[in-house]
This record gives C-alpha cells, sequence and structure tokens, in this order.
C-alpha cells in the first residue's frame, strides 16, 4: 500500500512540510513491518473543497493508485466574514464519488471519528447514538498543551509523533 501524503505549505501557523515529513518517518520506524511505502507529494493547499478533492484525486490517479480516501470537510475553508464553513462536511465525498467511476478510481469515504471513552474510536454518528462520553481535544488546546509541555492523550497522537513535534 502506498500512502501518498501532501507535504507542501499550507496555512500561516500550520505545521511545516519538513516538519510533517518528521513525522511520518517517525511512524513508519515505528511501523517497520507494515507494507507501507510512503510517498511525498510537494503540493501546497488551496483550501478549496469539494474541488481540490478532485484535483487530488486525479494527481493520485497519475502517481498510479487505485483509491482515494476522502475524510470528512477534506480541503475545508471558513469565511473570512462569518466563520462558517464554505462547504459542507461531506461534500468533497460526494464530488470524489461522482467522479470516481469515470476516472476509474475507488474513492473510500469515512464519517467523523470521535474517541469514545466506552468503546475507543467509533464513527460520530454511532457514539450519539449510543450516548458515550466523546473524548475531545481541539487544536487550539493541543498547542497550548504542546507549549506547556503538558501531556496529549494517546488517542488523539501517537507518542511517536508528539515526540517529534516538542
Amino acid at each position: 500500500m502506498m500512502v501518498h501524503l501532501t507535504t507542501g505549505p499550507t496555512q500561516p501557523g500550520d505545521i511545516d512540510p519538513a516538519l510533517r515529513i518528521a513525522t511520518y518517518e517517525a511512524l513508519q520506524r515505528e511501523r517497520p513491518n507494515e507494507r507501507i511505502t510512503w510517498g511525498y507529494l510537494p503540493y501546497s493547499m488551496r483550501m478549496a473543497g469539494p474541488r481540490e478533492a478532485l484535483q487530488h484525486l486525479l494527481i493520485r490517479k497519475n502517481f498510479g493508485a487505485t483509491h482515494f480516501v476522502v475524510g470528512r470537510d477534506m480541503a475545508g475553508t471558513k469565511s473570512t466574514v462569518t466563520g462558517d464553513d464554505f462547504h459542507g462536511p461531506y461534500d468533497a465525498q460526494v464530488m470524489a464519488e461522482q467522479f470516481a467511476d469515470e476516472l476509474g478510481m475507488t474513492v473510500e469515504t469515512f464519517e467523523n471519528v470521535v474517541y469514545t471513552e466506552e468503546k475507543g474510536f467509533v464513527p460520530e454518528s454511532e457514539a450519539k447514538e449510543q450516548g458515550f462520553k466523546v473524548q475531545k481535544l481541539s487544536g487550539t488546546e493541543f498547542r497550548r498543551r504542546m507549549r506547556a509541555g503538558e501531556s496529549i492523550p494517546e488517542w488523539f497522537a501517537f507518542p511517536s509523533v508528539v515526540g517529534v513535534l516538542r
């Protein structure tokens, strides 16, 4: 399996590409027996939502991929005026699935996954239906904890990745 990661510049304040690559390499060292090939795409995110998801699908096809994972709110962006999401959380998935057959790609989509005390990682809808207690850690809180040297839950980030980021 090839994991083809976008490693170009993103938005101001995001983790720089070289550091992101170092976190991927830490994961690779942690799992030496897994049959994963890591590929890096030095591409700048455009935060164009569904259209960008389609562009990524085409790029990956040109690199020889047969499958493409589209997560929740891929390449999403917020209004600079209201702070509201510009696209719906699953719009990128819908667009990718719309063109998958034409492009000869298999699109894998996933609902938002959350961590629960009761069952670990589950789809968000299942957690809601079952009344599970969802554990959350925002990006802002994560960065605060990192700066303060506080612990980061293992359900949120791999310890090897936290070590590289620190």
